[in-house]
């Protein structure tokens, strides 16, 4: 499926996000964040692209309650 470091760069960026910036001010900045964070995995269709892009969204609006779920199906997705 997914690359480990692939994986990892994605958790790294929505924390950045998450922790930089917060929720974004606008519908065009949430687009923006969810396409940087999710650069490394141009491997994924368009379902699972809007399920991670909804987690990051997700993830900025409140870290806490949101990293669990967010990182649970990042991890399902790699390559063993």
């Amino acid at each position: 499926m997914v690359d480990r470091a692939d994986i990892e760069a994605v958790i790294y960026r929505a924390a950045f996000v998450a922790v930089r910036f917060g929720a974004p001010a606008s519908t065009a900045q949430a687009e923006q964040d969810v396409a940087w964070c999710l650069e490394p995995l141009t491997m994924l269709g368009r379902t699972e692209r809007a399920v991670l892009g909804a987690l990051v969204r997700d993830l900025a609006a409140d870290p806490t309650s949101n990293r669990d779920p967010f990182i649970a199906t990042l991890m399902e997705m790699i390559d063993e």
